[in-house]
Order: structure tokens, then C-alpha cells, then sequence
């Protein structure tokens, strides 16, 4: 690992998928929507961020059949992997700035998401950063509970042998920020565009990942 800015108050660094380590949200979210027009409802870019973002695909899917008072075609979550797919196209980057904080952040690394592990180990491989987190690898579908549930972070703090307390998340999401505070560890909320507001009162936010290692740490943006 290159430069260490580590300090003996943080010991594994979690961080979200989607949204946070790859720009896929927006395709996630817009792939559900698409299956909300077959469904006959129609959803704004703003409306399907609100709805979707962090959650996982069948609570989606449920709201959207709450809201066309019908269910969902039978291959629904097919559909959205395949649309999800399309929309992100032939290549996928990682979030500017990953590597170089992944690089510096100094302490153990692991991600944890809603998502499938297959979805996981190919984003991540597909954007060439899987090798920093090797097999720590935590999906919501192994532990059966999703964000904002807090288990999925507590189950990644108890494999690494690490307490919550000494545990920094970095989500995107409403969920994910609210399954971080419940599990007792320090968030981070990152957005690719900048927010006026935080999810929660008292989250750091930030959009630029080069500064993640001194936020980590306890620093800050000035």
C-alpha cells in the first residue's frame, strides 16, 4: 500500500458500490424507472432517484407496484440487470479519485452493498479496482438484510474482527448513511454532484475523492 495516513482510531474503512466507487447509480435508478413505464408509471429522473437510490431492487419493485396497482412483470429483476447493463455501456470508470484515496487511505478496505456479489465482483473488476479489496466483499443477499438495516455493516465490522466504533462508512444513500448511524459507525456521505444538505444532520459531506483519506482521519475540507 503507498503513502499511509492512517491513525489508531480507524481500523477498516467500508464503503458502498454503487454511487461511490463506480457512477452507476443514475443507471440503477433509471433502469428501474424503465421498468416503471411497462408498469404504466412515469417517473421524472429527480422521482426515480428519490425512490430507488440504495435500496434493493425487489423493495423497488414493490413500490412501483404500489403505485401502478399491479405487479411487476414476472421477470422484472431480469429486466432491470439487463436495462442497468445497457445503460452503463461497454466500459465503466471508477468514481475520479478512487484509486488514489484507496491508495492513501492507509487502513484496511472492504465494500459492502445491496447488491448481488456476482454484481459486486464485476464492477468492481471491470473498472480495475477489485484488487484492493481482495475477498472482502459483503452482500446484503449473503446476510439476508439490506440497507438501512444495519446487519450488513455489522456483519463486515464482525468478520474483519473489527468494533463498530473504530469503523468509517462511506455511503451515498439515505439508506446506507441510516443503516451506518444504526450500526453505531462514523459515515461519510459522497456525491458525485455536490448537495446543499446532508441525508442526516451532522454527516460529513464531500465530492471530491481525494479528500477521503483526511476525512477518514478525522480532518477536514478546509
Amino acid at each position: 500500500m503507498a503513502t499511509s495516513e492512517r491513525t489508531s482510531e480507524v481500523d477498516l474503512l467500508i464503503l458502498d458500490l454503487d454511487g461511490v466507487l463506480v457512477d452507476t447509480q443514475d443507471a440503477e435508478d433509471g433502469a428501474l424507472a424503465y421498468v416503471g413505464t411497462l408498469m404504466g408509471v412515469h417517473l421524472t429522473h429527480e422521482q426515480a432517484t428519490a425512490l430507488f437510490s440504495g435500496k434493493r431492487v425487489q423493495e423497488c419493485l414493490d413500490l412501483l407496484a404500489d403505485m401502478a396497482h399491479r405487479p411487476p412483470p414476472s421477470d422484472a429483476v431480469q429486466i432491470v440487470r439487463a436495462k442497468c447493463q445497457e445503460l452503463i455501456g461497454a466500459t465503466l470508470e471508477p468514481v475520479p479519485g478512487v484509486e488514489d484515496a484507496l491508495r492513501r487511505v492507509g487502513v484496511e478496505l472492504c465494500v459492502a452493498s445491496n447488491s448481488p456479489r456476482e454484481i459486486i465482483e464485476k464492477r468492481l473488476a471491470d473498472c480495475g479496482i477489485l484488487d484492493f479489496f481482495g475477498d472482502r466483499l459483503y452482500s446484503a443477499y449473503e446476510v439476508n438484510a439490506w440497507k438501512p438495516d444495519p446487519e450488513l455493516f455489522l456483519w463486515a465490522a464482525r468478520d474483519r474482527g473489527v468494533a463498530a466504533a473504530r469503523c468509517v462508512v462511506v455511503e451515498d444513500s439515505l439508506v446506507g448513511v441510516d443503516a451506518a448511524l444504526s450500526a453505531g459507525m462514523r459515515v461519510l456521505q459522497f456525491n458525485v454532484v455536490p448537495v446543499e444538505a446532508p441525508h442526516r444532520e451532522g454527516v460529513p459531506t464531500f465530492s471530491s475523492m481525494h479528500v477521503l483519506p483526511a476525512l477518514v482521519h478525522g480532518g477536514n475540507l478546509s
